[in-house]
């Protein structure tokens, strides 16, 4: 529905910037023609009345043009010999005519341009050119200005392509950025909902046996549950608002980061008995932010506990490796096929080993964080083996 709404915008962009590129051209192209037609029938004008001036008789006027004289106080017409017998009833007519010029035909549908001068002897003269020479530029110039029109509105319709999907390109990124964000939220907020949601069974069950005051560290657990999914919301609100804009570069201890994990999703890995455990010898600092850096390890330790059956273990260990901080976390369930782990970071893609599936959405969001750390993320594995996802981060 989106991509339909979004070329239909594409297709009036187009439509309306080629219309008003196409409406320019036209005006453009109409003044040219009546301005250059007008320059001509001037110029042509011009020579006639030239002609009139410097002519002496009717006899030897330039080709393609015929003179016309009556002598003061005669009746009778002297014309340039060869005139045609329409173009020499034209000239009669008009030498007779008050000065001036006027078009007229010459039959067979044959334009003339005729001038008529009265000299200060009392003479009357008129000269006739024809007009189709002029009435031919003026079409070879309505031609090459239709093409012209044509090319152009054909440039028109390119330009105006190119201009409207780089106008609908920035909308095609937001509905992206805006389904990206539906997707991740939807993914992250499964896990820290699903442990509230075991957490307060457990509650529930254990409200029946126990004093109140007994459970204490569990309501402690469940705040703290609830902090962490408020911090996933929150983290996803900054993402989806500037996605490329730099975390913020502050010192987080990654094992405390991971032991605040562990201790959160410890319920939920009792209730699919998979026991989760951590390994951490001692601080572990990185650069970074800390909301983000909890959603890597929770997602890599979700996407674990989701593909170890019962009776399995998931272990998650932070220490240094070659000059950089390593949080590993190991799983013995079904194993992956080595061949597909750069499949498993694209969004929505999974693995075929096993009989589970690893999600690719929250490895996708696991690779986002770890680049925006400067980071990387390592996976190995096997078929009925388990698999190791290892987030590296350079030291804070």
């Amino acid at each position: 529905m989106d991509e339909a709404r979004l070329a239909r915008a594409r297709r009036h962009s187009v439509v309306q910037t080629a219309g008003a590129i196409g409406l320019v051209l036209l005006l453009v192209g109409t003044l040219m023609f009546v301005l250059t037609s007008r320059q001509e029938s001037r110029a042509l004008d011009d020579e006639l009345t030239r002609v009139l001036a410097a002519a002496e008789d009717v006899d030897d006027p330039p080709p393609g043009q015929f003179l016309a004289l009556r002598r003061p106080g005669g009746t009778a017409v002297e014309v340039t010999p060869g005139a045609s017998p329409a173009l020499t009833r034209v000239l009669d007519s008009a030498v007779r005519r008050p000065p001036g010029r006027h078009d007229a035909s010459a039959g067979d549908d044959r334009p003339v341009r005729v001038v008529v001068q009265r000299r200060p002897d009392g003479s009357d003269w008129a000269v006739a050119a024809d007009l189709a020479p002029l009435r031919r530029r003026q079409g070879q110039l309505g031609l090459a200005l239709l093409v012209a029109e044509l090319a152009g509105l054909a440039g028109a319709l390119v330009t105006a392509t190119l201009l409207a999907r780089r106008a609908v390109a920035p909308l095609a990124t937001a509905l992206g950025m805006q389904r990206r964000f539906v997707a991740d939220a939807s993914h992250e907020l499964r896990a820290p909902l699903t442990v509230l949601h075991t957490r307060a069974q457990l509650l529930a069950r254990r409200a029946r046996d126990r004093p109140a005051g007994r459970l204490t560290g569990e309501l402690d657990q469940l705040v703290a549950d609830t902090r962490a999914l408020g911090e996933v919301v929150e983290d996803l609100l900054v993402s989806a608002a500037a996605e490329h804009q730099p975390l913020p570069d502050t010192q987080v201890d990654l094992a405390e980061v991971a032991r605040e994990v562990v201790a959160s999703m410890s319920a939920y890995a009792r209730e699919r008995e998979v026991e989760l455990r951590l390994e951490a010898a001692g601080p572990a600092p990185v650069r970074g932010a800390r909301p983000a850096l909890r959603r890597a390890v929770t997602a890599l330790v979700d996407n674990a506990l989701g593909h170890v059956p019962p009776g399995g273990h998931v272990t998650v260990t932070v220490a240094g490796r070659d000059g950089r901080v390593a949080a590993e976390v190991a799983d013995d369930g079904v194993g992956l096929d080595p061949t597909e782990t750069d499949r498993l970071f694209a969004r929505f893609a999974h693995g075929t080993a096993g009989a589970g599936r690893r999600f690719g959405l929250g490895l996708a969001l696991v690779q986002h964080v770890a680049r925006a750390h400067r980071g990387t993320v390592e996976v190995t594995g096997a078929p009925g083996r388990g698999a190791t996802f290892t987030l590296l981060l350079p030291p804070g």
